[in-house]
């Protein structure tokens, strides 16, 4: 993973660039327009975030994914910005790929070849966590984005709960890991891994910032 201390929205058009098959879309999973547990001022500095970033991939030209947390909540600060967006679905269960959303996710990103995710949401310790690098339990193993070969763009203040302090990104990632595979774990260790808060994976940077 690369920590990028620079601007978020100058280097997405990097990555979207369909005619050399490098095709980008903005993804919000389970975003909610209130945090009980998210400080008001912090609220409004993510919601602000959010909001230039999505209208900056709109007049890019990228689609808007927008996932539900087990029911569709329409969040009024994304949907006033994004209308309808190109593709909603609703959690099933934990993770949001493979067939545990309605519609299933992991088809609509392959058919439309997307090779970059701008990602943004909900409680970082849980939905996004779960959708980056999928879930582990005795009962199942479901894929996160990064084991698709998905580049993930993002930054903290895209994230709740928002805070200022996490944008030196330490000790919120763990620093020995380089990435790791999903499918071959050991069953019997799963209750024994504190899992980190995010993979450290070459498939995803984070930026210090929205913009310069």
């Amino acid at each position: 993973m690369s920590i990028i201390n620079g601007s978020l929205l100058a280097d997405i058009v990097k990555f979207h660039k369909p005619e050399h098959n490098a095709n980008t879309a903005a993804i919000v999973i389970d975003e909610r327009d209130e945090h009980l547990d998210e400080a008001a001022v912090n609220g409004i500095i993510r919601k602000q975030s959010q909001q230039e970033t999505l209208h900056f991939c709109k007049e890019l030209g990228c689609s808007v994914i927008v996932v539900h947390d087990l029911w569709e909540l329409y969040p009024r600060h994304i949907y006033g910005v994004i209308g309808q967006p190109d593709f909603s679905c609703i959690k099933e269960a934990s993770g949001v790929l493979d067939g545990a959303t309605s519609p299933p996710l992991l088809p609509y990103l392959k058919e439309q070849e997307i090779t970059c995710l701008v990602l943004m949401g909900g409680k970082y310790d849980m939905c996004v966590q779960q959708s980056l690098m999928g879930t582990y339990s005795f009962a199942t193993v479901s894929s996160g984005i990064l084991n698709h070969q998905i580049i993930v763009l993002s930054s903290p203040s895209l994230l709740a709960d928002y805070n200022p302090e996490i944008y030196s990104l330490s000790p919120k990632f763990s620093p020995s890991v380089s990435s790791f595979n999903n499918e071959n774990i050991d069953c019997a260790c799963l209750n024994k891994i504190n899992w980190p808060m995010f993979v450290l994976s070459p498939g995803m940077r984070f930026y210090t910032k929205i913009k310069e």
